[in-house]
């Protein structure tokens, strides 16, 4: 392992370990709130207006801090702590990651396009489709959807396409996106932490490929499609 590679083994180490701390301390400026309601109440006392909107806030806040950490956290942990990389069919994997996705009703994914394999530690691909799949949920601008990938073979390597009908991400934004914590609109008013296409990048990276958003499918007529390309099995 050269230089450059072993101090970013260790800045990620550090990473994990002090979004793990973090982590109870967001925890405590989420339920604390709760506690100081409750105890109010068992005194009768009632809380100002002013007062629960600003616990209200904090725990708005504390939430947000909570994304913005797992996200970190698993940023930290792509290709350090990475299974032993193996055979993976992509359209069972695929499912499986869509299973984890929150808020999927009215959406409809088709994977049926994405029948082939590739060699990859199982954790970090599971980050990569989790990273993609919820990107298309989160940042779509209606209620229903659709969602559909497609693998092609191309050499020793298989292109991996993901596609959405939401809004699509215009050309002057599509490198922006991938930088850690960049999101298109305010955190605050979306919720969104801006590391998923960051861990998408670096999973797709430490596999020798690259990750890029191009135009979007004409079968949907509008939407972002993003392409990245794994080691063929």
């Amino acid at each position: 392992m050269d230089g450059n590679a072993a101090s970013s083994r260790e800045f990620e180490s550090y990473l994990y370990a002090i979004t793990h701390d973090l982590k109870s301390y967001s925890r405590a400026m989420r339920v604390i709130p709760d506690w100081i309601v409750e105890d109010l109440g068992k005194s009768n006392a009632t809380l100002p207006s002013e007062v629960a909107d600003h616990l209200s806030m904090l725990q708005h806040y504390a939430r947000g801090m909570d994304r913005m950490l797992d996200g970190l956290t698993d940023l930290s942990r792509v290709g350090r702590l990475a299974d032993t990389p193996t055979k993976l069919d992509l359209r069972p994997a695929l499912c499986h990651a869509w299973d984890t996705i929150p808020d999927t009703q009215g959406f409809v994914a088709n994977f049926d396009g994405a029948a082939l394999a590739v060699i990859a530690p199982e954790n970090d691909l599971q980050r990569l489709l989790r990273a993609l799949l919820d990107n298309c949920v989160r940042h779509h601008d209606r209620q229903v959807g659709r969602i559909a990938a497609f693998a092609t073979r191309q050499g020793d390597r298989v292109i991996l396409q993901m596609a959405d009908d939401g809004p699509g991400i215009e050309a002057p934004y599509r490198e922006k996106v991938f930088e850690p914590l960049h999101t298109l609109f305010p955190k605050d008013d979306t919720g969104f932490s801006g590391l998923g296409l960051t861990i998408s990048r670096k999973v797709v990276s430490t596999l020798g490929g690259v990750i890029r958003i191009i135009d979007g499918p004409a079968q949907f007529g509008r939407g972002c499609l993003v392409e990245c390309d794994l080691p063929a099995a």
